[in-house]
C-alpha cells in the first residue's frame, strides 16, 4: 500500500564506494564506477556517444546539438560514405565522424562571432540514460529508463516531474541524443498512419508531430527495461510514464500497449482517453495488474506503445519510464466524486469506478466514491454501470485533495453504444447477466441484447467479435471454458433473432484480459463482462 507524503524530492545517485547500508546497490548509465553484474543489462544501455567537448556547452545548445547529430546521421545514410568523402575531401568512416566535422565548423564560426548559448536546466544525475536503486524511500526497487530531461528542453527551476504539474509548452520537432534509449526523447507516429498529403488538410487527422517528421525516423520503438531484482520478491509494481502529446481523443487514434508481447488491455483504456495537446508533458501512473507481475519478475519489460489499427497521424513522445517495484512512499493524494444520471442528475448506486494508478471502488447510496493514495499527475477516472454508457474524466492531480468531481452517465441506447463501438473499437457490456457458474442468460439481459441486435442490423457491414471474460477466481481452464460458452450463448441468442450471423464470431478469453484488479471486489466485477469488438 502506498503511503502519502507532502514533500517529494527525487534524487538519482551515482554508484560510489561509500554507499549507505540502506541503498544496497545503485547503478546509473554513463558512470564508470557503476557496476552491473548482469551482462544483458549493461549491453542494453550502452551507446556509442560522440566525443563531447567543453565547447559544446558554450557554443552549441543542447537541443541544437541533438538536431545536428540527427541530421548528420540522416544525410550520411542517404548519401553514403563514398559520396560524403568525395564532397568533403577527407576520410569520413561513419556518421559520427561527419557529425564531429559539422559540429567543429559551427563552433569555429561561433567562436569568431563570440556567440554563446545557455544550456537547459537538468539537475545532476537526471541526465543519466538509466538508473536503478534498491531499498529507497520510495520502493524496494526504483528503476528509471531514459534520462529525465523533458525531451531535451530541460525543466523550469524547482520543477519535479513527480509533482503532478505539466511542463511548459515546448517547440517541435525535437531529436534524440546519441545516448537516448530506444523509445525515449524522440517523436514517434503510430504505425497505422499512412503518409498521404491529402490527409494533411483534413481536420483532426494529422498533428504537428506527424507533419514535422518522416518515416522511418518516427517509427514507434519498444521501451526495453532491463534490471536486476537483487533477490527481492515482486509483490506489486507501479509504472510511471512521462508522456508528451498523446491525443487519441482528438485524432481518434487507438493506442495499444504490449508488455513482453502480451497486450495490456487495461493500459489501453487509460491511454485512449488522453488529450494532452500543447505540446506538454505530464506523468501518468499505472498499477501493474497481478496477472502481469510475472513479467516484472523476469527482470525484462519490453513495452510497446503503438496504434497499428488506425490511420490517424497522432505523434507522441516519452521522456522516461519509472518502474517502482514494491512501492512504499510516493507523492499521492485523494479523489472524491459522484456518479449521476446525465439527465435527471439522480445518483447512481453501485456504479463501478476505477482510476489510473489507484484502486477500484463502487459508489454508495448517494452515488459517491472516494479513492485514496492516488499518485500525482494525469489521472483517468472511468465509471460504468449496467444500463448506462461508460464515461470518464481526465484530470490533473496535485497534492491538494480533489473533491466534487461529477461523472455523468448517459442511459445506454443503440445509438450511443454504436458511437462508442465505432470510436473505441470495442464495448464493455455490464448489462448481460448469467446464472452463477453457467452460460444461461438471465431475462434481465434482454434490454442490452436487443440494443446489440439493433446495432448489428444498422451496420450489416461490420465484422464483430463477441468476447467472454471472467475474473480470476477458480480454475483457469474452467474459466476459459465458461467464458467461451457465455460468448457462444450471446451469439446463439442473436442468431435466433437474425437471418444470419456470418459477420459475427464468439470467443472466450477466461481471465487472460483483465481491465481491473482481480484482488478487489469491484475489480472482479469489472472483469466479468461481455465485450463486443469491431474487427473491421
Amino acid at each position: 500500500m502506498l503511503k502519502s507524503c507532502s514533500v517529494f524530492l527525487h534524487i538519482v545517485l551515482i554508484a560510489c564506494a561509500n554507499q549507505t547500508q540502506k541503498k544496497t546497490s545503485i547503478q546509473s548509465g554513463n558512470d564508470s564506477s557503476a557496476s552491473i553484474s548482469n551482462p544483458s543489462v549493461k549491453s542494453a544501455h550502452t551507446a556509442s556517444i560522440p566525443v563531447i567537448g567543453e565547447d559544446d556547452t558554450i557554443y552549441i545548445g543542447h537541443m541544437e546539438r541533438n538536431k545536428l547529430y540527427f541530421k548528420s546521421v540522416k544525410e550520411y545514410a542517404e548519401k553514403g560514405k563514398d559520396r560524403m568523402e568525395n564532397i568533403y575531401r577527407q576520410p569520413l568512416p561513419d556518421a559520427t565522424a561527419y557529425f564531429m566535422l559539422q559540429k567543429q565548423k559551427l563552433i569555429e564560426q561561433r567562436k569568431k562571432s563570440k556567440y554563446s548559448v545557455k544550456q537547459p536546466n537538468i539537475p545532476a544525475g537526471w541526465e543519466q540514460p538509466y538508473s536503478i536503486e534498491f531499498d529507497t524511500e520510495h520502493a524496494e526497487i526504483e528503476y528509471r529508463y531514459g534520462d529525465m530531461d523533458n525531451l531535451g528542453y530541460g525543466w523550469p527551476a524547482g520543477f519535479t516531474p513527480f509533482s503532478g504539474e505539466h511542463t511548459p509548452r515546448h517547440d517541435y520537432p525535437f531529436y534524440p541524443e546519441p545516448d537516448d534509449l530506444p523509445g525515449t526523447d524522440r517523436i514517434m507516429v503510430i504505425s497505422g498512419y499512412e503518409y498521404d498529403k491529402a490527409t494533411y488538410s483534413k481536420p483532426n487527422k494529422v498533428d504537428g508531430y506527424t507533419k514535422s517528421t518522416e518515416r522511418p525516423y518516427n517509427e514507434p520503438q519498444d521501451l526495453e527495461l532491463k534490471y536486476e531484482l537483487g533477490g527481492r520478491k515482486v509483490q506489486n509494481a507501479l509504472l510511471q510514464l512521462f508522456l508528451d502529446d498523446f491525443q487519441p481523443a482528438t485524432y481518434q487514434s487507438k493506442f495499444r500497449v504490449w508488455i513482453n508481447n502480451r497486450e495490456a488491455i487495461w493500459i489501453n483504456s487509460y491511454l485512449n482517453e488522453l488529450k494532452q495537446g500543447g505540446p506538454i508533458g505530464k506523468l501518468l501512473s499505472i498499477q501493474v495488474l497481478p496477472e502481469f507481475l510475472q513479467e516484472v519478475e523476469t527482470g525484462i519489460l519490453k513495452i510497446r506503445i503503438d496504434g497499428p489499427d488506425t490511420n490517424a497521424g497522432d505523434g507522441f513522445g516519452i521522456d522516461f519510464v519509472r518502474l517502482l517495484i514494491n512501492p512504499i512512499k510516493i507523492p499521492v493524494s485523494s479523489v472524491e466524486g459522484k456518479v449521476v444520471h446525465s439527465k435527471t442528475k439522480a445518483p447512481i448506486e453501485n456504479a463501478m469506478v476505477k482510476i489510473s494508478g489507484g484502486r477500484e471502488v463502487q459508489t454508495g447510496l448517494e452515488g459517491k466514491f472516494s479513492i485514496s493514495n492516488v499518485p500525482l499527475g494525469m489521472i483517468v477516472i472511468q465509471a460504468a454501470a449496467p444500463g448506462f454508457k461508460n464515461n470518464k474524466l481526465v484530470e490533473s492531480l496535485q497534492l491538494k485533495a480533489m473533491t466534487g468531481l461529477l461523472i455523468k452517465l448517459e442511459p445506454a441506447t443503440q445509438d450511443n453504444l454504436a458511437e462508442e463501438l465505432q470510436e473505441k473499437g470495442k464495448l464493455d457490456l455490464y448489462g448481460i447477466y448469467f446464472d452463477t457458474d453457467k452460460a444461461v442468460l438471465k431475462p434481465a439481459s434482454e434490454k442490452t441484447l436487443k440494443q446489440v441486435l439493433q446495432i448489428i442490423r444498422n451496420h450489416p457491414d461490420w465484422q464483430l467479435e463477441i468476447a467472454g471474460h471472467t475474473d480470476s477466481e477458480g480454475d483457469a481452464v474452467y474459466n476459459q471454458d465458461l467464458s467461451s460458452k457465455r460468448a457462444k450463448a450471446v451469439l446463439d441468442w442473436l442468431g435466433k433473432e437474425m437471418s444470419g450471423t456470418s459477420n459475427l464470431l464468439s470467443k472466450g478469453y477466461g481471465a487472460t484480459q483483465p481491465v481491473a484488479d482481480n484482488s478487489t471486489v469491484t475489480g472482479r466485477s469489472l472483469n466479468r463482462r461481455v465485450e463486443i469488438k469491431l474487427i473491421k
